[in-house]
């Protein structure tokens, strides 16, 4: 993988991002963003956008931050082809999640250890995620909310309703006007809004779930290389016995 290939997730992201942007701005412009904030009374749908906001930044991290582990992998590997002798417990730690998975199988090879390791660099590369994927499901939750609030404003009109006179059945359709476009518009958002989330958290998890697959592939070449010139240090150490 090429430092260029490693940071196609995160130029996803940012192509995808700046169509959202733009298309925000258009609707902003054109007035149709306006009109749909003015219209919910209960403000579920600037609260559904500040929580699109806030995951979408979150996303945009994620991609970065696996790009950046699939960028170290890349790096490790042309070190081991520039030196065969290279071994990763001489190269400083904490650098990323790749390294230090590597550098424990190189410490610890054994089969409960490898197992641990890998369970814990699949979580660390994808269990943030599971915030973001809580926030796709909750903004939908939020539009659903909506619904059932404007509804409960068309209701509460036809209750209050006395008498039928014109003056009267205006106030009415005003009110039940106000009630549907509250339920049509938060639905919408968090429609919108959930699926925009989903592409995003979809592509943050299929780029951690390559650097987790290349970075299992690479550790069984790595442990060999390691088995191998452990076995060869055992054999000339016999041999000046």
């Amino acid at each position: 993988m090429s430092n260029q290939s490693s940071y196609t997730a995160f130029l996803y992201w940012l192509l995808l991002a700046g169509l959202i942007v733009f298309f925000l701005f258009l609707s902003w412009d054109l007035g149709m963003l306006r009109v749909l904030f003015e219209q919910d009374i209960t403000r579920i749908s600037v609260l559904i956008f500040v929580v699109f906001t806030l995951v979408s930044v979150h996303c945009g991290y994620r991609s970065w931050f696996v790009a950046s582990q699939a960028t170290m992998l890349s790096q490790l590997k042309v070190m081991r082809q520039d030196d065969p002798t290279f071994l990763f417990d001489h190269f400083p730690r904490g650098r990323s999640l790749v390294q230090n998975f590597l550098s424990q199988l190189v410490q610890k090879p054994s089969e409960s250890d490898t197992s641990l390791s890998t369970e814990v660099l699949a979580e660390s590369l994808r269990g943030a995620h599971q915030v973001g994927w809580f926030m796709a499901g909750l903004v939908i939750k939020l539009g659903l909310l909506g619904t059932v609030v404007g509804f409960v404003l068309m209701l509460s009109s036809i209750s209050g309703l006395d008498q039928l006179d014109i003056s009267n059945i205006k106030a009415l359709m005003q009110q039940m006007t106000q009630g549907m476009g509250v339920a049509m518009n938060t639905t919408m958002v968090g429609l919108i809004a959930s699926m925009l989330l989903g592409i995003q958290l979809l592509l943050v998890d299929r780029c951690a779930d390559r650097v987790l697959l290349e970075a299992i592939d690479y550790s069984l070449l790595v442990g060999l290389a390691v088995s191998e010139d452990r076995g060869k240090d055992g054999v000339s150490l016999s041999a000046q016995k």
